[in-house]
């Protein structure tokens, strides 16, 4: 371990500027550049991780959160990178959220998350692939009426959404546990029984830009919900809150 990381082992989370002052104290150079490119090496490496905004931790035994997703939405994202420029939008899969729970989901719902100036060209494009396998913005009466394997269904991006950490469009796991709670045909399709096990889970393994996740939380309007679900249903200890 780095000697300056091994002085705030003790600690859950820090500033940038309490990391930089035990830098100066071990004898680093005292730049603003040197120190900027300190805390980057440290992140690059992984020694760190960004757990909120100016909230940092060791990383320790925690991961970065990735999925590897189905051909259906690679096939889905290339053709939004293809035909409509610029677009931003993330893909969701129900099987990401096989990695928490533990009745494992056996039938694959893929939700396309896009900006809703474009969510009925989008629709329409891959409806052209997808006929009779795709819907937009379903109630749930019309969600269960047509529902299938590897449904797709074109959602409206909200702003703030969490990107993947390797690739834009995929879903972060920020995004993924408040939509645990926002989006209705997800939580239709969960146990509440499961919802401990999910953020306990995802808590205990994974890197998490809390920030993040309360920011995308409150354009969902759902922050007050989740933060007390955290604290009174499950064992999580927000670092930043």
């Amino acid at each position: 371990m780095d000697a300056c990381l091994s002085k705030l082992s003790k600690r859950r989370v820090f500033k940038k500027e309490e990391l930089f002052e035990v830098a100066k104290d071990s004898g680093k150079a005292t730049g603003v550049s040197a120190m900027e490119k300190y805390l980057s090496r440290l992140l690059k490496n992984g020694e760190i991780a960004r757990v909120g905004r100016n909230a940092y931790c060791l990383k320790g035994e925690l991961r970065v959160y990735r999925f590897q997703y189905t051909d259906i939405s690679e096939h889905i994202a290339d053709i939004l990178l293809r035909e409509f420029y610029d677009l931003d939008f993330r893909i969701m899969e129900m099987y990401q959220l096989n990695g928490f729970v533990n009745h494992q989901i056996a039938h694959n719902i893929i939700f396309v998350y896009v900006e809703k100036e474009v969510s009925t060209a989008v629709f329409e494009r891959l409806k052209k692939d997808y006929a009779g396998k795709i819907l937009i913005n379903p109630t749930e009466e019309i969600f269960y009426n047509y529902r299938s394997d590897d449904m797709v269904v074109v959602r409206n991006l909200v702003s703030e959404s969490p990107k993947g950490f390797d690739v834009k469009w995929h879903t972060g796991l920020e995004k993924l546990l408040v939509d645990v709670f926002a989006e209705r045909l997800v939580r239709s399709m969960l146990a509440e029984s499961e919802y401990k096990q999910i953020f306990e889970t995802a808590f205990q393994n994974y890197v998490i830009d809390e920030s993040g996740m309360f920011r995308y939380a409150n354009r969902r309007k759902n922050t007050i919900a989740i933060k007390k679900f955290l604290t009174e249903e499950t064992a999580v200890e927000l670092r930043v809150g």
